[in-house]
């Protein structure tokens, strides 16, 4: 964090003075500046910021709303938004918006400097839960897109069968299965049979 300059936006002094302690004395960052709200935000320039720390609830615009208008602001700088409670929703709606990261204000200073340092260094910040449940919600997306007949197909796929097997098993001709493959591997954004499988593995839509 040595030679990186942070923005704390948030309407609470005491939190930024705590936030510039932890930043200066455990990231040792080479200079911390401050605005109570976005529009004070926009006072600096996109050149002199390295990283955004921007508090999810403050008076008129909040940060969540105003991931948009600073990324337009602030083009090359990541956003890691902060908040106190570590809401699944307002997680997801950062990330759909842009942010770089998520950290909860309760987290240790290590912590907070070690998720800071990912966003510099090109990196994302976002707890487990999210990614958890981000991933959960991708194999359900994908499943959701295969009918019952094509994830047959596909578990026998992945079993190693032929088309020629897989048409005696399920009691259909050659040509169905072939018909059933091809509209696996375009759901799936595969380009042959094997990537179609390890997708399938990969996601756990076979087990």
């Amino acid at each position: 964090m040595k030679n990186k300059h942070i923005l704390i936006v948030d309407d609470h002094s005491l939190f930024r003075t705590g936030m510039k302690m932890i930043l200066t004395q455990v990231g040792e960052a080479a200079g911390i500046s401050e605005a109570d709200s976005i529009k004070e935000a926009f006072d600096f320039c996109e050149s002199g910021v390295d990283v955004i720390l921007l508090d999810i609830h403050m008076p008129g615009l909040n940060g969540i709303d105003g991931i948009k208008p600073i990324r337009e602001k602030f083009a090359k700088v990541p956003i890691i938004v902060l908040s106190a409670s570590s809401e699944m929703a307002d997680m997801r709606k950062a990330k759909e918006l842009g942010a770089a990261g998520f950290m909860n204000k309760a987290s240790q200073a290590e912590e907070m400097v070690s998720s800071i340092t990912r966003v510099l260094d090109g990196k994302t910040c976002f707890p487990d839960d999210l990614k958890t449940v981000d991933g959960e919600a991708s194999r359900e997306s994908l499943a959701g897109s295969l009918t019952p007949r094509q994830i047959e197909v596909l578990i026998y796929l992945c079993e190693g069968m032929s088309n020629k097997l897989i048409a005696r098993e399920l009691e259909m001709s050659e040509n169905t299965v072939r018909v059933h493959v091809s509209a696996i591997l375009s759901t799936l954004g595969a380009a042959n049979r094997s990537e179609a499988i390890l997708i399938a593995q990969r996601e756990g839509i076979t087990s």
